[in-house]
């Protein structure tokens, strides 16, 4: 009988790769006040721009202040994705 692979949900503890999309252009000033993510600008074909800010986060902490800095910056979070734990 063949197994079926389970994917582990990620935890809220410990550390881990985060990639976050957003609506609109922000400057790589802010990478500072997030967590030292790196942030890339991408031109979507409609011409619209998304930032993408990838990388390690303490905790779900800290993650969660990110989401709350974008949130005041009014910017759109359109996903956020665990690529890796630890």
């Amino acid at each position: 009988m063949a197994k079926i692979p389970v994917e582990i949900p990620p935890s809220m503890k410990g550390p881990a790769i985060y990639r976050i999309r957003v609506e609109g252009r922000l400057e790589a000033k802010w990478s500072r006040r997030l967590e030292a993510m790196n942030i890339t600008e991408w031109e979507r074909p409609d011409g619209g721009i998304e930032s993408i800010l990838v990388g390690r986060l303490a905790d779900q902490t800290a993650l969660a202040g990110v989401l709350n800095t974008l949130y005041e910056l009014h910017l759109p979070v359109l996903s956020a994705e665990c690529l890796e734990q630890g």
